[in-house]
């Protein structure tokens, strides 16, 4: 973890890990400094500020990926002992992240979408959630929509279903509907209420 202390003959040197964390810490905790100075009016510093926050987020999501499929699977088979204390400070963690997700989606929700509804044409919105499509493994589709539609009510469940393609609604009628019922009941230890 450290430059100082001898690193065991083929271990790593975590120490770069570190520094990545620092990195991402130091310009995550100033950006909101940053975006407050912005002048009213000054759109390419708004979009300097937005493109430095868009190339931090997609690495800290890419750091993050990396560590849940190329570290975590490791320290797990190798190093299964949990420690509580662990659990419970990100069972903590957790929680303050779904408390900042939910504000984030509030005001989105409340003074984002009623714009985006009076200025942006169909074509546009559904762009958008192709690119979400793109990115998710097929495999992982069907499931992915069962964790959407499970908390919807029936008549926007039906509404959104209507919108997709037929072959994708067979999918999610054949196949999906119960895909996902068998890994919400592993996540959940339930059924998922429709």
């Amino acid at each position: 973890m450290s430059t100082t202390t001898p690193i065991a003959p083929g271990r790593p040197d975590t120490y770069d890990m570190i520094a990545l964390h620092n990195a991402f810490r130091r310009h995550f905790s100033a950006l909101p400094g940053l975006v407050a100075a912005v002048t009213p009016g000054d759109v390419e510093r708004a979009r300097r500020l937005i493109a430095f926050l868009d190339e931090l987020g997609t690495g800290l999501h890419h750091h993050n990926t990396g560590e849940d499929e190329l570290m975590w699977p490791i320290l797990l088979d190798r190093a299964p002992a949990a420690d509580p204390s662990i659990r419970d400070r990100l069972a903590a963690t957790l929680r303050a992240l779904s408390d900042a997700l939910d504000k984030h989606m509030t005001e989105e929700e409340r003074r984002i979408l009623p714009v985006v509804e009076n200025v942006m044409t169909a074509p546009e919105w559904q762009a958008l959630g192709e690119r979400g499509r793109e990115h998710m493994p097929k495999d992982r589709q069907l499931i992915f929509l069962g964790f959407i539609l499970q908390g919807v009510p029936d008549t926007h469940r039906r509404n959104l279903l209507a919108e997709m393609p037929l072959p994708a609604r067979l999918a999610w009628r054949v196949l999906g509907r119960r895909a996902f019922t068998k890994e919400y009941r592993e996540i959940y230890h339930t059924a998922p209420e429709w």
